[in-house]
């Protein structure tokens, strides 16, 4: 594990910060992105952003925000099941992958309800208290600072509102999480040299995941961060797990 960390941490420095790092590996393969995401999780992704879009599910006229969106299937996912006249603010520090999610809502005929804009998750430029929820798919692990993005979230999210985030995590069976570890540390990357050559890019997910908290110790830091009444819930035998939190409805102003 320290000598992945200290890998990371040497790309990161050559390139100035880890922020440059993720925007510039993240653009590389912007047009790649989906069909990646449909390979290497043989087709589970949309499922895993359909169940936690339910538990943002938006009320008729709310606003959500969808931190690190992407190319938007998060936010076309909340977008779905909520109620009319919802609507998502999608940020991402990409304008690449921004790029590719404004082509698809165009498509779907979803630009009046969603917004793409450029924006960095750990200084959200939005005013305190000024959306309904809060939510994120593979985001966390790109973040400099984990606490730092959960406290920029509880700011900007009305109190008696929820974060929901849905990440890669450790399965915490012996036997599937080896299984896991063989196909994510040595057959993913290898989809992704081979199918969308893109080496480095594909090596970064598997190295993300060492470094990263499990669900027990990534709800620890939720909790400390501010947020209320955090649970995680394991999908596909524990590959993935959302973790939803509440901002207390007597919320003080986040510093």
């Amino acid at each position: 594990m320290k000598n992945v960390r200290k890998s990371l941490e040497e790309k990161f420095r050559e390139m100035g910060g880890k922020r440059p790092y993720i925007q510039r590996l993240f653009g590389r393969i912007a047009i790649i992105y989906d069909p990646m995401n449909r390979l290497m999780s043989f087709g589970l992704d949309h499922y895993w952003r359909a169940c936690t879009a339910h538990y943002l599910a938006l009320a008729t006229g709310e606003t959500g925000l969808d931190l690190g969106t992407g190319t938007a299937d998060l936010s076309i996912a909340v977008i779905r099941c909520s109620g009319p006249g919802s609507h998502m603010i999608g940020m991402d520090i990409t304008p690449e992958m921004l790029e590719q999610g404004r082509k698809k809502l165009a498509r779907l005929a979803l630009q009046e309800r969603i917004e793409l804009r450029i924006g960095d998750a750990e200084q959200i430029n939005l005013p305190d208290n000024s959306v309904d929820g809060c939510c994120s798919a593979f985001m966390m692990r790109n973040l400099t600072d984990i606490q730092q993005g959960l406290r920029a979230m509880l700011r900007v999210v009305r109190p008696g509102g929820r974060v929901v985030c849905l990440e890669i995590t450790h399965p915490p069976g012996k036997i599937f999480g080896s299984l896991f570890y063989l196909y994510f540390y040595k057959l993913a990357p290898l989809f992704g040299t081979i199918i969308g050559k893109a080496f480095e890019e594909y090596n970064y997910l598997p190295n993300s995941l060492t470094t990263f908290p499990d669900a027990p110790a990534l709800k620890t830091i939720m909790e400390e961060a501010g947020w209320n009444d955090v649970h995680y819930h394991y999908l596909s035998g524990g590959v993935v797990a959302i973790h939803v939190g509440t901002k207390r409805a007597d919320s003080m102003p986040v510093s």
